[in-house]
């Protein structure tokens, strides 16, 4: 069975261009455009890795990550920041986060990412 990732950005531009290169390497894309509805996409049907921005409107990334934290839901996630440093700080405390990244990031490094956390 195919593993599932689902991205959360605001941008719909990183969340197509992630959703192509995630479906190249051969597994599910969910997208989310919130942490609001990543939350409730997340409840349906848990994904296997999150790719997660970390400013996002109505709930933040490290929010998201908080609140799945506390009710014993722990899933890979890569979080994903312009501000790369000052979101690996906020989120160093929290289990299911597995990288922080920068953007703009190379397509090269989010492939490695995948296959190493995945399989």
């Amino acid at each position: 069975m195919s593993k599932t990732v689902l991205v959360v950005d605001d941008q719909i531009g990183i969340r197509l261009l992630l959703e192509e290169v995630i479906q190249q390497e051969g597994y599910n894309v969910e997208l989310a455009l919130n942490g609001k509805e990543a939350l409730d996409k997340i409840l349906d049907n848990k994904p296997d890795l999150i790719m997660l921005d970390y400013k996002l409107p109505i709930i933040d990334g490290p929010t998201l990550v908080k609140k799945l934290e506390n009710d014993n839901i722990v899933i890979p996630t890569i979080i994903m920041s312009g501000l790369p440093e000052k979101a690996e700080d906020d989120v160093q405390n929290l289990k299911s986060v597995s990288k922080t990244i920068g953007k703009p990031f190379q397509l090269n490094d989010i492939r490695q990412l995948l296959k190493k956390i995945l399989e």
